[in-house]
């Protein structure tokens, strides 16, 4: 360029008879100059702007990992604030997996625990991992990370469900035992990173103590509201329960019964086999009452060789007709040593009281049920007596 302007320069020279020459050639010079700073500048910008852009990108990045950041550990304050809580392990899992959902959206989340009770929780798309899934996790409790499920013919359960990739983080006691598991699906064709697998990890080790604390909490609470021999509810977690079904039972204008069930000559049976004989028949007794009841029904332990059970919905006639089928289940039973029992047989009695016909509240009910069961035992024993 700089080289044209003068050679065009210098013909306008020669036709002008070579006027102001050295004014001209030093105008020229100052165009050539300020051309090739020009272009040189414009070099140097387009370096600078194309750094800047990628510095921006950088801090774009940069501003996205502080976010998520922030959010995993709000999402982790959150669930922290339920630990020591009186909730369920339900209301619990329900709360971690929409915590991670949060991370993971649009995919399918799910919790699993192996613990003493077998829970679940999804978000999403029902998933049932195969049981060699779980024996992977417990017996080599490490992280899986799967993108390209088509590699791997043992999760072709999966691949059938049109998951195409997935992420599965075992959940560790203090103990270091695996109690559960963390799993993230995508029917998306998300290809999962360390990254992604990093965060589930970090998100797995306060879910472990929560759920963890939540169990003990569980067993905890199951233990005080339980008899420690028979396993059936205690007498003040039955008064409890009575109460709730006679409130609604008033509400709704419904009928219920209750029944009082008691081992016919126990003492006897006692100081003849031992007390430990007599724990073994009221174990034995206790499931065969738990196992002769209905859903809604509840049954406990009221004291010493009694029991209590209470029917919502249930008129006397058919209380009865349940109580007589246990009596006959009982007395089919061969315990041991109750040849030396009178008559020969271990035996039991009921008595049966119904709302409204027999008492408007729960006290008069279990006093008309009590007096039914001893009219039962003055009768013979063996036997169920309605009120």
């Amino acid at each position: 360029m700089a080289v044209f302007l003068v050679w065009l320069n210098l013909s306008f020279l020669a036709g002008k008879q070579y006027e102001n020459f050295f004014y001209l050639v030093a105008f020229d010079l100052v165009v050539s100059f300020a051309l090739v700073v020009g272009v040189v500048s414009n070099i140097i910008f387009r370096d600078r702007l194309s750094s800047l852009v990628k510095e921006i990108d950088r801090q774009r990045l940069l501003i996205n990992d502080y976010a998520v950041e922030s959010a995993l550990f709000l999402a982790i304050v959150e669930m922290m604030e339920i630990f020591g809580k009186d909730i369920s392990i339900e209301e619990t899992l329900d709360r971690v997996t929409q915590g991670i959902s949060n991370f993971f959206s649009n995919e399918i989340v799910l919790v699993q625990l192996f613990g003493q009770h077998f829970f679940q929780n999804v978000k999403g798309e029902n998933i049932h991992l195969s049981t060699e899934t779980f024996e992977e996790i417990a017996t080599k409790p490490y992280p899986i990370l799967i993108n390209n499920l088509e590699s791997f013919p043992k999760y072709r359960f999966l691949k059938e469900k049109n998951i195409s990739s997935f992420i599965l983080v075992p959940l560790k006691s203090k103990k270091d035992e695996i109690t559960g598991v963390l799993g993230v699906f995508s029917k998306n064709n998300r290809n999962f990173s360390q990254k992604d697998l990093s965060l589930l990890r970090m998100i797995s080790i306060p879910i472990s103590l929560i759920l963890e604390n939540m169990e003990l909490m569980e067993q905890t609470k199951v233990l005080s509201i339980t008899d420690p021999l028979t396993h059936l509810y205690n007498r003040r977690h039955f008064q409890q329960c009575l109460e709730k079904i006679w409130k609604e039972s008033m509400e709704k204008n419904l009928s219920f019964s209750i029944a009082m069930c008691d081992i016919d000559n126990f003492k006897f049976y006692n100081d003849r086999n031992g007390h430990l004989a007599g724990d073994r028949v009221l174990r034995d007794i206790a499931g065969i009452l738990h196992q002769n009841i209905k859903g809604l029904d509840i049954v406990a332990r009221y004291g010493g060789e009694e029991f209590i059970m209470v029917f919502p919905e249930t008129k006397k006639e058919i209380a009865l007709k349940i109580c007589d089928n246990i009596r006959r289940k009982v007395e089919e039973v061969e315990f041991t040593g109750e040849e030396f029992q009178p008559g020969g047989d271990l035996t039991i009695s009921f008595g049966i009281s119904e709302f409204p016909s027999d008492g408007n509240t729960a006290d008069e009910l279990i006093r008309k049920a009590d007096m039914a069961l001893y009219e039962a035992k003055k009768q013979g024993r063996n036997r169920v007596v309605a009120a």
